[in-house]
């Protein structure tokens, strides 16, 4: 192999030893007793895949009644917020409505239903090709928030 073909080669593997190494993965078996025993109340009988997040927070990855979910809890096992992946056909009639009138030609890339213990609503991921992606939040009831 000559030289300069082994060059990209070493820097792959560099990068490839660099992304295991900075990973924020947690076993399950070292998720706190308090966090996995909340997790498996609000979503019994289901794994996770964990990860550390910031201030003190675990955030779980899994399916749950055929979606997929994320689910955050603070390290004590106070639950701070879900993310659930659902599709554009469950948002109510009215975010349809405004999405159609104003961004008929941009594509839809994911739609979320958010709850906290304070506010729940609709995310809604526009992608614009090579332009920054929209974020707009729905109500329940549908009406744009921002």
């Amino acid at each position: 192999m000559k030289l300069k073909n082994l060059f990209p080669c070493l820097i792959m593997a560099a990068m490839v030893v660099f992304n295991v190494s900075c990973n924020d993965d947690v076993k399950s078996s070292d998720v706190p007793t308090v966090v996995m025993t909340t997790f498996q109340k609000m979503f019994p009988n289901t794994t996770a895949q964990w990860e550390k997040e910031k201030h003190r927070q675990l955030k779980a990855e899994f399916y749950f009644n055929y979606h997929e979910m994320e689910v955050w809890l603070q390290n004590d096992g106070t639950w701070v917020r879900t993310k659930k992946d659902i599709s554009i056909s469950e948002l109510p009639q009215k975010t349809l409505d405004y999405l159609d009138a104003n961004y008929k030609s941009v594509e839809v890339d994911d739609v979320d239903w958010v709850e906290s213990p304070t506010e729940k609503y609709y995310l809604v991921e526009l992608d614009r090709d090579n332009r920054k992606d929209i974020y707009l939040k729905f109500s329940e009831a549908g009406e744009l928030i921002h």
